[in-house]
């Protein structure tokens, strides 16, 4: 008998397409950031590709080493908060006046 319920399948394909996509965007960062040699871009790059691994992470964490959902929030959360905090960094440079 199959444990696979229609919400963990859908569960699975939202996961993978959000995990594809921010990898997507993530690389297309990392080329920019290699382009322009930006600072700014390279903490972008990095911000999201961990926001990009968080579920990924989570899902491999429920799945190879059965958490729990409570678990599996907490490993994501490892990773996006400082994806966030990157981003946020990415935002703010250092040492340049911010124009209004």
């Amino acid at each position: 008998m199959s444990t696979h319920t229609p919400l963990t399948v859908a569960t699975l394909v939202v996961t993978t397409v959000a995990v594809v996509s921010g990898a997507l965007v993530a690389s297309l960062a990392y080329r920019a950031a290699n382009r322009t040699a930006s600072r700014e871009l390279w903490l972008l790059s990095y911000g999201l590709a961990a926001i990009a691994l968080g579920p990924l992470a989570g899902a491999l964490g429920a799945v190879a080493l059965g958490l729990d959902a409570e678990s599996t929030l907490f490993v994501q959360g490892l990773l996006v908060a400082p994806g966030f905090a990157l981003l946020v960094r990415s935002l703010y440079p250092a040492g340049r006046p911010v124009r209004a």
